[in-house]
């Protein structure tokens, strides 16, 4: 049993906490106590964290770290360099006249740089994502992938993670085969997947998933209570293919090998397409969604979809986010954050990225922490081990170090915390890791 002695705790529960102490034992918080009454422990089992406010650890609801070092490094070997030589000759024959601006196109790149990765250097990418997710307070993850290595990574790291298996199909054949593969895979790792990892769905976007997988998924999603997501209403070559049964993205499947795929129908908005399917229910989990007007944005928040915005990504791929505020007005205590992002040099604090995004104030410190702990939780199903310090939670947590004069608001001015803990083990010191994977 130990106690960690801190000046402030944002318990994620509405209460802000000062001169208080976490009892911690195997794992779990079993009570917290003012700082003067842990002196009835031996003085071995007490930190003193000093001038510092505690939070609950940080989730993130959508991450992809398979793409950390796409883009930095170049392939080696005469067969990835010629594997990379012929892509960029079929991807510039492919996207002949397309801006470099284009959704599409900047997908082709992404994944023409990740495909001539070998399997060490993809490992390798998808490691220093996930350890430098943790270094910013990130104790529970979104992961989706269609790869199976990558869960092997995440079933044996020392935090919180669903896997999402990401699936696609471009006919209704190759949707009942894809399903049949999926499904076997699913239930053969719920008897393999440790106490930290859960498992669910990515149906990929709406463009490039058949009907006849939607309707077979949503089905097995809502029978076997397992959560589904999707990218959303994200890219204007999304809208221009419901609209008209084609665009840009076309060429994208092509690039991939994909045959091309038609929308069941024309001159359609996101929502109603997967409405129609009977697809939007509470248990969906929709990223971006740029390019809905209000009135769409309403309809789909009172479906009961979960949401994950992702403003770094939505800029540099999408050319278009939605505003903060946008975003709380529809989907209030109903998302989370993803800081995922294609820049070289990338940034997977949450916190920094929450604090940018409520630049203008719209929540205080205590509320806007909830979008990175208590929230997410929820979405997640996971609320009940996860997400606020309570009394029989497991107690994953952040440690960040306050200057004088400093208070829990100047949280704001913090990125990265000075040490983490899930269930109670320290996994992050003064931006060192101490686990391996």
């Amino acid at each position: 049993m130990k106690c960690y002695k801190a000046r402030w705790i944002l318990t994620s529960t509405g209460e802000v906490l000062e001169n208080m102490a976490l009892v911690v034992d195997e794992g779990k918080f079993v009570d917290i106590i003012p700082n003067e009454q842990t002196s009835k422990f031996e003085e071995k089992f007490v930190k003193n964290l000093g001038n510092s406010v505690v939070t609950p650890g940080f989730i993130d609801l959508f991450t992809q770290y398979q793409y950390t070092n796409v883009g930095k490094i170049k392939p080696h070997g005469l067969k990835n360099r010629l594997k990379k030589f012929f892509q960029t000759i079929a991807k510039k024959y492919t996207f002949a006249g397309v801006k470099p601006d284009n959704y599409s196109l900047k997908w082709a790149n992404i994944l023409s740089d990740y495909f001539v990765l070998d399997r060490n250097e993809k490992i390798e990418s998808f490691k220093e994502g996930l350890e430098a997710a943790v270094r910013a307070g990130t104790t529970c993850i979104a992961q989706v992938s269609k790869e199976d290595k990558y869960f092997e990574i995440i079933n044996r790291a020392p935090i919180k993670n669903y896997m999402f298996f990401e699936v696609f199909a471009d006919s209704s054949d190759k949707s009942k085969r894809k399903f049949k593969a999926l499904r076997e895979k699913v239930e053969n790792y719920v008897f393999h997947k440790g106490e930290n990892t859960h498992i669910g769905i990515m149906l990929h976007s709406i463009p490039g998933v058949h009907k006849k997988l939607w309707e077979l998924f949503s089905k097995y999603c809502r029978k076997h209570n397992m959560l589904l997501m999707t990218r959303f209403g994200e890219a204007q070559d999304e809208m221009e293919w419901l609209e008209h049964g084609f665009s840009d993205i076309d060429l994208l499947h092509k690039f991939m090998g994909f045959r091309k795929i038609t929308p069941y129908k024309k001159d359609i908005g996101p929502v109603a397409y997967l409405d129609n399917l009977k697809v939007l229910t509470n248990k969906v989990i929709a990223a971006n969604a740029n390019y809905l007007d209000n009135s769409e944005l309403k309809k789909l928040a009172d479906t009961g979809v979960k949401f994950v915005y992702q403003p770094l990504y939505s800029e540099e791929i999408c050319n278009k986010k939605l505003e903060f505020s946008e975003v709380l007005k529809y989907f209030n205590k109903n998302f989370g954050f993803s800081a995922q992002s294609f820049k070289l040099q990338k940034d997977y604090s949450l916190l920094r990225l929450a604090v940018e995004c409520n630049k203008d104030n719209l929540l205080d410190i205590v509320e806007l922490i909830k979008y990175l702990t208590i929230y997410p939780a929820k979405i997640l199903r996971l609320s009940h081990v996860t997400g606020s310090i309570e009394i029989g939670k497991d107690a994953d947590f952040n440690v960040f170090k306050l200057d004088d004069g400093e208070d829990y608001r100047d949280l704001v001015k913090k990125h990265n915390p000075y040490s983490t803990y899930s269930k109670g083990r320290k996994i992050v010191k003064r931006g060192d890791i101490r686990f391996n994977l």
